[in-house]
Formats: C-alpha cells, sequence, structure tokens
C-alpha cells in the first residue's frame, strides 16, 4: 500500500486526533474564562465564553463532516459559517481582555459579523433550485466566505495587535490562522485530495487552539499578579501597605538578621493640602515614597503605615539603618517642596514589629518636636 492509499485509510484518525486535542484545549480556555467571569463580572470574559462556544460548536460539526459518508453541503455551509463567526468573535474577545469594548469596536464587531452572515446567506442560495438540493452530494459552495475570513487576518493584525499585551503571541495566532485558511482553500478548491494540504488542514488547528490558550493563560497569570500586587501595595505610593509591611517585617525579625526600622512623616503636610489641594499633595507624597523605595531597594523594604507616613525597614548585612535613614531625609529636602521627620530604632533580642515600629515613631516624634528635617535615633532617646 503507497503512501497517499495508507493517508485516505487513515485521515479520519488524524482529524479525529486534531479536534480531540482542540477540545481539550477549548474545555481548558472555557474552565478558566468561567473563573474569570465568577470573580470579575466582567462582560469581556462573558463575550469569551461565548466565542469558546462557538468555537466547539465548529469543531462538533468538522467532526462530523470527517466521519459523513457523503459531502452534505448543508454540514459545509454550518461549519464554514461558525468557523467565521467564531474567529470574530474571539478576536474580539482577544482585544477585551486588555481594553474594554468602546462604541467605535462594537460598531466594528457587528458589521463584521454582518457582513459574514450576508455572504454565507447570498453563497447558500446562489444558484440553488431549492433548499431540498442542500442535502444533495457535490452541491457547489462558493469560496467567498473561506475568502473573507482570509481577509480578516491582516485586518485583525491592523486593528488589535498594537493594543493586546502580548502582541508577538497574537500575530504568531493570526498568521497560523492565515496558514490554516490557505491550506483549507487549496485542499478544496484548487487541489481537491493533496495530501500536503490535507495534513497541514488537519494539524494547523491545534497549533492555533495552542497559542490561543497561551494567550489566555498568560493574561489570567497576569490578572492574578496584578490582583495580588493590589491586595498588598497602596494604590497611590505603589508603597507596600501596612499588612504586608508588618508581617515581612515580623519574618525579617525572626530570621536573625539585624533589623533597622525606618518612620518618616513629612513635615507641615496638612498646610500643603489646605494652600495647594490634594493633587498637588499626592504628587508630593509618591514623589517621597519613590525615594523612599529606591534606597530601600536592595537592602529592606519600604511602606505606607496610612496618611503621610512612610516606613522602611532595612535588614541587609553590612547597611546602616542611619545612613539610609539620613539619605532618605537628604533627598526629600533636596528633590521635593517638603521635608520630613525621620526616627530610626535598631531591633534587639525578642522585640516585635510592633514595638520596633513604636520605637521609630517616638523618635521620629522627637524629631517633630526639635526642628523637623531631621533623623533621630531611639537609641539617644533612652
Amino acid at each position: 500500500m503507497n503512501f497517499n492509499a495508507f493517508w485516505e485509510n487513515n485521515q479520519p484518525l488524524l482529524n479525529l486526533f486534531s479536534s480531540s486535542v482542540s477540545f481539550i484545549l477549548l474545555f481548558l480556555m472555557l474552565f478558566m474564562a468561567y473563573r474569570l467571569l465568577v470573580q470579575t463580572r466582567r462582560k469581556a470574559y462573558r463575550n469569551l465564553l461565548v466565542s469558546l462556544v462557538i468555537c466547539l460548536a465548529h469543531q462538533m460539526f468538522v467532526l462530523a463532516r470527517t466521519f459523513e459518508a457523503r459531502d452534505v453541503s448543508l454540514l459545509a455551509f454550518i461549519t464554514e459559517t461558525l468557523n467565521v463567526f467564531a474567529f470574530i468573535v474571539i478576536n474580539f474577545s482577544v482585544f477585551e481582555l486588555y481594553h474594554r469594548k468602546r462604541p467605535r469596536t462594537r460598531a466594528w464587531f457587528y458589521s463584521l459579523l454582518g457582513v459574514g452572515g450576508a455572504i454565507a446567506v447570498t453563497g447558500l442560495f446562489s444558484g440553488i433550485d431549492s433548499f431540498r438540493r442542500l442535502w444533495e452530494q457535490g452541491t457547489p459552495v462558493t469560496p467567498v466566505l473561506s475568502v473573507y475570513l482570509l481577509l480578516l487576518c491582516p485586518l485583525f493584525a491592523l486593528m488589535f495587535a498594537p493594543h493586546v499585551g502580548q502582541r508577538l503571541r497574537y500575530l504568531i495566532t493570526l498568521a497560523v490562522a492565515m496558514l490554516m485558511q490557505m491550506a483549507a482553500l487549496a485542499d478544496r478548491f484548487f487541489e481537491p485530495g493533496s495530501l500536503f494540504y490535507s495534513v497541514v488542514s488537519a494539524l494547523l488547528p491545534v497549533v492555533y487552539f495552542i497559542f490561543l490558550f497561551m494567550i489566555l493563560f498568560e493574561r489570567v497569570v497576569e490578572i492574578l499578579q496584578s490582583a495580588y500586587r493590589s491586595s498588598i501595595t497602596d494604590g497611590l505610593t505603589n508603597l507596600f501597605n501596612r499588612r504586608f509591611f508588618t508581617a515581612q517585617l515580623e519574618h525579617a525579625l525572626r530570621s536573625g538578621l539585624p533589623v533597622g526600622a525606618i518612620f518618616c512623616d513629612i513635615d507641615n503636610f496638612k498646610k500643603l493640602n489646605d494652600t495647594h489641594g490634594h493633587q498637588q499633595a499626592d504628587i508630593v507624597l509618591k514623589q517621597a515614597a519613590a525615594i523612599l523605595m529606591e534606597e530601600t531597594e536592595e537592602v529592606g523594604l519600604a511602606g505606607r503605615y496610612g496618611g503621610e507616613e512612610l516606613v522602611a525597614f532595612v535588614s541587609a548585612p553590612g547597611a546602616s539603618v542611619a545612613e539610609v535613614a539620613e539619605s532618605i531625609r537628604a533627598r526629600i529636602e533636596k528633590e521635593t517642596i517638603v521635608t520630613v521627620s525621620v526616627g530610626i530604632s535598631s531591633a534587639t533580642g525578642g522585640i516585635t514589629a510592633e514595638q520596633l515600629m513604636k520605637q521609630a515613631d517616638e523618635a521620629m516624634y522627637h524629631s517633630k518636636k526639635t526642628g523637623k528635617n531631621r533623623v533621630t535615633s531611639f537609641a539617644s532617646l533612652v
């Protein structure tokens, strides 16, 4: 038996393998989309869910055509139409993973669906005497819908690629979809029965769904990371919030490292709010926070305790808490329109995070009382 004959006998098995892998990937994506929809209630994930269901329906009709004894044109029509609709909806859903759908985007969405539907209906009834002929073997099917899907690939590359976070991966997905459609067109209209085009048409859908899965999975990871980051940081300054900062300080104290705490309070912050407004005060707060973050980046951790109170701890071997604190104070005085009063305290055996920060707070309060814009060590007050 030659290879062509072997391929003809086993083509349904390869198509079954391709559809099975596609089903698995689609069900995994459906599960992820459903979980995102339940957790966030965003419309984008509902649309993604709908698009994946359409993709599943398309794969079911692909399987039906594979094992149908004769070439039923109704199956071909439904399969091709679902393929176009699924491709349009899935690409708009990928866009919505990063951006909300605006009126202009919505207009494009319904227009493209409408054009696809019009082409499908026109091709369906063009030259057909009756609806009954849809069941006849060998009824000609127009390639216009296939060409339309092919043209959608560069259109989506221009529309969505610059706005999608995973641009390269998305472009590869569109390229695979384009190759897949070109192979299907060639196999169907130019070289029917070609071994090469048949194999490519069977295997490329798997590659296409793998890249779609990678895009969705990466986006889920990004969303989870963003949600976690939001839960442990302050929204205005991007410093760690008090709860997370205290937990990390406790961990540093238990590790046995030499730990020094820094407590900063912006001088005359209320007056700044009253004279320059909240917007300017927020800008100054973010500037001071950025300096605190930069100065402790490799030696410790910075956080926002509340209001205009910014804190940090230093735990790197060889790092001096007094030097870091003075650097913070000097930079804020030089680079912003405000100054800070700073208190520092070094950990002793058995001290808790709350006790250590209270000592640094007391030292900061002494800086306030004795002229502001200075660093005071708690050890000097004892």
